[in-house]
């Protein structure tokens, strides 16, 4: 089975829809983005043709994808090899018409000697209204109206046709665990008035339309409001006037060229508050995504550091803004939080380097001219509340500094990557502490940082021990966060030699057929590559290789992850290492963010290269 969790997203500044890789939707998130206010279960449609209902499968039906804007407007094509309805070609646009109106239009197209004439389309809607089970969930279907509405307090959702196109039938349906959804459209195909017009519980939606003309589009809306819509509205706006921490006009969005999509997909990822979801979500019961619809201080830290880098300070800006609310009483972050800054559901109880790594992003954001005064002060306080903290840690318990889940959240520890990333946040802190005290303390715990990390290497081994375990274990298994001490902690003290050497046979370790693993044995999954590894490598190449082997190499790597990218340009978190394609969680933010900023430091190669060649004198 392929387990890629979706093949499409349109998305606005606070809306989130998702389309499986059988042309689907199967989430759509309003008023925010996060796993917590989905509002479907499904959304399925299909044919009917001589009373038989028609699934459309993606592999029978050639099922392809194409953008018409990147994000805004998508269009899905199945030209169908069903016996029933061999020889039909059916074109789906989609496209987000505002914040909470989705708009599909139908076109199904046949040679006119086709005896397919009496065609119809069937459609099926399951909510899951904001997350919530609840069991007084309730589903309206009125054929006066021509509509279909499901309530779920306070919101609800309605289906109606837009312009000529008529539903012939609509019903209400129990979600019956004897009978299959098949059965269930089967049987309202068949006999639609054995089915009542409203129920509730575990509850769908069903419609059936008119005989649908060759060629002559059929156009629904389907639409979510509430009756505390007004409030939402207002909600939504506090949320983006508090994350909106430069004077100057925002940002215009990503033109749709191949270079700004995955500027795009972060947009469409992030909610106006600034939080930055690691992907989209559908998955509710986590037996196959994971649960990605959450915000990681981790993946969003490094996400704004590529923002940073790239030039969009301004987005950068409100990432920061959500990670400084996100910051808990303990002074650290949990795993993972819903985009109104609350903790999520998490197995880790602590990864001591996503601290050091949102450290990182303030500190960068610090230096930007346009940050008002006032917002430089309120993360300067942060700041050194975190600085502090983990200087505490280092300064009296050195040996148990710094213990938690590592990276990958698979094993604790004390890790390479977690104090290379503190003695980072540390360092460059310095020169941003409140008082004397604090920046000579800052420089001392950098130190501490460094000798324990710096200590995790062996003359055995060509690269430092990923992790010590608390009984004092050193695991060398040869692992991609070791890279921190080249990016994003290029300074970290290591001599030339530990550095290149460590390079080369960690590319050698990690390759694996088109790819790269996160670790040696990695079996996450399957196992498959992480795109965002090959990114990593190309990402610290300018520590380790000679200026003119820089540019090939990270051109090199834009194209191993171009490869690995769906059809519509979207990197996954993994990739089958014998095919290249994408078996796991599609869109990843954080391999996106490491695709936008390499991508932008081989433009600058190739700039500087280009000004190099220019002769001094031009006839």
């Amino acid at each position: 089975m392929n387990s890629t969790t979706y093949s499409a997203l349109l998305a606005t500044a606070s809306s989130l829809a998702a389309y499986e890789r059988d042309g689907q939707l199967k989430s759509w998130c309003w008023p925010r983005k996060d796993a917590f206010h989905n509002h479907l279960r499904f959304f399925i449609m299909g044919l009917v043709q001589q009373d038989e209902s028609i699934w459309l499968d993606p592999e029978r039906d050639n099922i392809s994808f194409n953008w018409v804007t990147p994000l805004e407007h998508l269009q899905i094509h199945w030209h169908i090899h069903h016996p029933a309805a061999r020889g039909l070609r059916l074109r789906m646009d989609a496209k987000l018409v505002d914040e909470n109106t989705l708009e599909h239009t139908y076109l199904i197209d046949a040679s006119e000697q086709s005896a397919l004439h009496d065609t119809k389309f069937w459609f099926l809607m399951a909510p899951e209204v904001a997350g919530r089970r609840s069991q007084l969930q309730c589903v309206r279907a009125g054929s006066q109206d021509n509509q279909i509405r499901c309530d779920a307090d306070p919101y609800y959702l309605t289906l109606e046709t837009v312009g000529l196109g008529k539903f012939r039938n609509v019903a209400a349906l129990q979600i019956d665990a004897h009978s299959s959804l098949g059965s269930l459209v089967q049987s309202f195909v068949t006999h639609p008035a054995a089915f009542r017009a409203i129920e509730m519980g575990r509850c769908a939606a069903v419609a059936l339309s008119q005989t649908i003309r060759w060629n002559t589009p059929f156009t629904l809306r389907m639409s979510l409001r509430t009756a505390e819509n007004n409030h939402l509205q207002k909600e939504r706006i506090v949320h983006a006037e508090e994350s909106v921490w430069f004077a100057a006009a925002d940002e215009p969005p990503a033109r749709p060229t191949s270079n700004s999509l995955s500027l795009r997909v972060l947009d469409a990822l992030t909610s106006p508050n600034g939080a930055l979801l690691a992907s989209a979500e559908c998955d509710w019961d986590m037996r196959f995504s994971g649960g990605y619809g959450f915000v990681w201080p981790r993946d969003a830290a490094f996400a704004g550091l590529a923002l940073l880098e790239c030039g969009h300070s301004q987005r950068a800006a409100r990432v920061a803004g959500f990670l400084s609310k996100a910051l808990g009483q303990s002074n650290d972050f949990e795993q993972r939080y819903t985009d109104s800054a609350q903790p999520a559901p998490s197995w880790c109880l602590r990864q001591p380097d996503q601290r050091p790594l949102v450290c990182l992003l303030w500190i960068a954001l610090l230096t930007e001219p346009q940050l008002p005064e006032s917002k430089k002060t309120e993360l300067r306080i942060k700041l050194n509340t975190c600085l502090s903290a983990m200087a505490d840690e280092l300064l009296t318990c050195p040996d148990t500094a710094l213990m938690g889940f590592d990276l990958w959240e698979e094993r604790e520890g004390q890790h390479f990557f977690a104090l290379v990333t503190a003695y980072g946040a540390l360092i460059r802190g310095v020169n941003h502490a409140l008082t004397d005290v604090a920046q000579e303390r800052y420089g001392a715990a950098a130190q501490v940082a460094a000798r324990l990390a710096q200590g995790h290497f062996s003359p055995l081994h060509a690269w430092p021990a990923r992790t010590r375990s608390a009984t004092g274990h050193a695991d060398f298994t040869a692992d991609a966060s070791l890279l921190a001490c080249l990016m994003p902690v290029p300074e970290f003290p290591l001599s030339e030699q530990q550095r290149s050497g460590m390079f080369h046979a960690l590319r050698e370790a990690l390759r694996h057929g088109v790819g790269y693993r996160r670790y040696a044995g990695d079996t996450y999954r399957g196992g498959g590559c992480w795109p965002l590894v090959g990114l990593w490598f190309a990402l610290g190449a300018g520590e380790v290789l000679a200026a003119a082997e820089v540019g090939p190499f990270m051109r090199s790597a834009l194209h191993e992850a171009s490869a690995s990218s769906t059809p519509l340009g979207y990197l996954p978190e993994q990739i089958n290492p014998e095919s290249s394609q994408p078996t796991w969680v599609v869109p990843l933010a954080w391999s996106h963010a490491f695709f936008m900023q390499l991508m932008h430091r081989n433009k600058k190669i190739e700039e500087a290269k280009k000004i190099l060649d220019e002769p001094a004198f031009p006839h």
